[in-house]
């Protein structure tokens, strides 16, 4: 039976089966994927055909069969000039996938995140809503054939009929969700500390940041946090010899006696890492554990062992969410979390999972699910947005967390998986950053900025004046930027477009950049080289150093010189609006009242300030406002602010940066107001 339903305008869902009709997949059945995206499907086609046509401007028709006892075969025609990417973290070679054979399985390192979802430079996308491991082979066994098939599973085919690389992005994110908007301090430095650190030398750490002018905002803590080193239970507690909180007070104390309770007067969230192997899947099944005690009225002896059955899994507790441990930790003060790789990315193959699914269909959802109830707990707990970060994805983890790179530090191989995940539309991902100046320049110029402190003592200040000089240059960097850099998160959660760009998705009509892989868009204006500066400048744009305000025209291919404390190249796109802020210690607690707009002649450009609570999740409803700055010609015009939200402040003091080719600066005066908004003259001839 083949059953054609149109999910929405351009979204269509292909299943296919023999004999008995198949449940739904476990990415469906959770609501993890969303297959009602603008209402009721509408089915349009039900009959025992395996082919399925679909118009999108040329034509995709595809083969299907599937086994009696599941398992299927998907194939699809490819034109030889079309560009195929996606596939998430699944392998860190390329960003074009033509001759690639892809298997869809969680490994610990090797795979931290496939993502069955490949889209085409015609603009069509697929997605597997399947949880089994599968495979793509992409024209490599048969040349112009795309072939996805597994042993195991349901066929079950999403697929986005669009216009173009970005429209496929968008159409996509209807189905598998738009990346969350973290809490304003993810977007600045996330510290995690050694595993020797104390409340003591956390305090001193925090304060050292600080004195030393190096803007962070989150202090992460690894498993020696817990009084049982990576306790995977939920019987954890505070290391009581490490971080001590009086005993006279309650389990979730928060006041002056606490350590917490300092850190936060200082302006900081913390950060507690975390490992499970919980069995989320009771919760989403709605359906707990209970045990019913029967006595035998014959037994001689009443044992009271005897008389339920035994639970092979000893770590879940019936009827107790996962999140439910974890509230006293909330209360104490911690307000992020790092769900490491631990157990969540390894196979458990002899386990049932709530009693009723087996470890095969599990194994790449569970990240999914652990994410989920992370970001759910805490928001039902707190009312707030959680800092949750996750090394292990499948489709849907955008929506819930933040991910990085795992334990693969930093390098060439770690900045392809950043860019693969972008390509199917997650953006707030990072990596484990360390004190090198190559890797202190990606690491500050990624979505999100985090330093693995671990097992070492890289801290910028134990590692010489010049590292350190470094170091503190880009976090002010990145904590100017960071209205820029909000803004962009937030079109990110509009419209699946990420913050961090590979220049194959900015430039989606030529497949001119599938081979550079050092460098992308960070939003619209910046253009990053991270770890190789071999630079190759699109020739379709100009191009402003960043560093030198030396005017570049492309196309252009050079080695880029860094000189004094830079790690790398950026470079601003002619014809851009970079928005700054002066950097602040932390962003949690910054309130700046004036804000620089700097303006990078060439084309016209416009952009639009955002701003929210930053904390809550009122800005899914609406509670946002945006200031649009638009430059035209000569003339760059700053609207007043549209849209409110709760304890919005007043509109900001702004200060006009010219640049120009010559590199130097020109502050420019305002012409005054008009109903349009406020009217700036770059020629400088038209004075206030």
């Amino acid at each position: 039976m083949t059953v054609l339903t149109r999910l929405s305008e351009n979204i269509y869902r292909i299943r296919h089966w023999r004999g008995r009709e198949p449940r739904e997949s476990l990415l469906s059945r959770y609501g993890i994927l969303n297959l009602k995206p603008d209402g009721e499907p509408e089915e349009i086609r039900r009959d025992e055909e395996p082919t399925v046509t679909l118009g999108n401007g040329g034509m995709l028709t595809f083969r299907l069969d599937a086994g009696e006892d599941g398992g299927f075969d998907i194939r699809l025609a490819l034109d030889p000039e079309e560009r195929l990417y996606g596939l998430g973290d699944e392998s860190r070679d390329c960003i074009e996938k033509h001759g690639k054979i892809a298997v869809m399985k969680q490994e610990n390192v090797r795979s931290y995140g496939p993502m069955p979802f490949l889209m085409s430079s015609r603009g069509w996308a697929v997605l597997v809503n399947c949880t089994y491991a599968h495979t793509f082979d992409i024209a490599a066994a048969e040349p112009d054939l795309l072939r996805i098939y597994g042993n195991k599973g349901a066929l079950d085919l999403i697929v986005f009929c669009g216009t173009c690389l970005q429209n496929a992005l968008f159409l996509a994110g209807k189905v598998m969700g738009r990346p969350v908007m973290l809490p304003k301090g993810a977007y600045g430095l996330t510290f995690v500390l050694n595993e020797d650190t104390t409340a003591r030398t956390l305090l001193d750490d925090a304060l050292r940041f600080r004195d030393r002018k190096i803007p962070c905002d989150i202090l992460g803590l690894e498993p020696s946090w817990m009084s049982k080193r990576y306790d995977a239970g939920t019987e954890k507690k505070w290391n009581r010899d490490r971080f001590y909180i009086p005993y006279w007070k309650p389990e979730n104390y928060y006041g002056n006696w606490s350590f917490l309770w300092n850190l936060r007067k200082m302006g900081y969230a913390l950060s507690l890492w975390l490992c499970c192997n919980y069995d989320l899947f009771w919760k989403e099944e709605n359906d707990v554990f209970r045990d019913e005690e029967k006595k035998d009225p014959d037994a001689e002896i009443a044992d009271p062992n005897l008389i339920r059955g035994h639970r092979m899994d000893t770590v879940t507790k019936p009827g107790e969410d996962w999140f439910e441990h974890l509230k006293k930790f909330v209360d104490n003060g911690a307000e992020a979390f790092k769900l490491d790789g631990s157990e969540q990315v390894i196979p458990f193959p002899d386990r049932l999972w709530a009693g009723r699914y087996l470890d095969d269909e599990i194994r790449n959802l569970y990240p999914v699910v652990y994410a989920k109830q992370m970001k759910e707990g805490f928001e039902a707990h707190t009312g707030r947005r959680a800092m949750i970060y996750t090394c292990g994805v499948y489709p849907g983890t955008q929506r819930y967390a933040a991910t990085w790179a795992g334990d693969t530090g930093c390098g060439p191989k770690v900045l392809l998986s950043l860019i693969n995940y972008a390509m199917c539309g997650h953006s707030n991902a990072s990596f484990d950053m360390s004190t090198e100046k190559e890797s202190v320049h990606f690491g500050f110029l990624a979505p999100w900025s985090q330093h693995l402190g671990w097992d070492n003592w890289r801290y910028p200040w134990y590692c010489g004046g010049e590292t350190e000089e470094c170091y503190r240059f880009y976090a002010q960097l990145r904590s100017s930027l960071f209205p820029y850099l909000y803004t962009f998160a937030h079109v990110a959660s509009q419209v699946s477009l990420p913050m961090l760009r590979p220049l194959s998705l900015v430039y989606q009509y030529t497949g001119r950049y599938d081979r550079v892989f050092n460098e992308y868009m960070l939003g619209d204006a910046l253009l990053v080289a991270a770890l190789d500066n071999h630079i190759i400048l699109p020739e379709e744009d100009e191009w402003f150093d960043f560093f030198t305000g030396k005017k570049h025209t492309g196309p252009r291919e050079f080695d880029y010189i860094p000189t004094g404390i830079q790690g790398g190249a950026l470079f601003v796109r002619a014809g851009s609006i970079l928005v700054t802020q002066d950097w602040a210690p932390g962003l949690r607690d910054s309130r700046p009242d004036k804000l620089t707009v700097h303006v990078y002649p060439g084309k016209d450009a416009a952009f639009d300030l955002y701003e929210d609570d930053y904390w809550t999740y009122g800005y899914e409803k609406g509670e946002f406002a945006l200031t649009s700055m638009t430059l035209s010609g000569n003339e760059l015009r700053i609207s007043a602010r549209k849209g409110s939200f709760p304890d919005m402040p007043e509109e900001y003091r702004y200060t006009v940066i010219l640049h120009r080719e010559d590199g130097s600066v020109t502050t420019v005066p305002s012409c005054g107001k008009t109903d349009g908004g406020t009217v700036y003259d770059l020629t400088g001839k038209t004075q206030a």
